[in-house]
């Protein structure tokens, strides 16, 4: 498993492929977004999840996804360019950023989980847990490519 959290290969495939993930979702809360706002489903609901339903409705939710994506490539592109392997100090470092993205990840769990349970419209509330989930854990691997290559 070491020996796994040690390769920038690894870590550039995983990163890719969380990526992938969400940047194939996301675009379809969109279209979710502007059914809800022309059925007038998002009538009712608080007035942050209404903005944030009009945000993405909008197609504003784009921005976010491409900012994303672009921060993605970045991580990609420099562990691509480290020709060796990590050392011990560096894979314990990256096992920190983890968790850092972890402890959000379940935070946000948890809010999601108390948005859900309000009334309103689901959907939205689903794609601001991935914008918030999504940014952690690629500002965390981007925290941690930037800081192996200072020390």
């Amino acid at each position: 498993m070491k020996r796994l959290i040690k390769s920038p290969i690894v870590n550039a495939v995983c990163i890719g492929l969380f990526t992938l993930l969400y940047a194939l979702y996301f675009p379809r809360s969109f279209e979710a977004a502007r059914h809800a706002l022309e059925s007038g489903a998002l009538r009712g609901d608080p007035p942050f999840w209404t903005a944030w339903g009009r945000f993405l409705a909008h197609g504003h939710g784009t921005y976010i996804m491409w900012l994303l994506v672009a921060a993605t490539a970045l991580v990609i592109v420099l562990l691509l360019l480290r020709r060796r392997p990590y050392d011990d100090y560096h894979a314990a470092l990256l096992i920190h950023c983890l968790v850092v993205a972890l402890v959000l990840t379940m935070v946000a769990i948890g809010l999601l989980f108390a948005a859900v349970l309000s009334p309103g419209w689901i959907t939205g509330k689903v794609a601001l847990f991935i914008a918030v989930h999504w940014a952690t854990v690629v500002f965390a691997n981007l925290a941690y490519v930037l800081l192996c290559r200072w020390r």
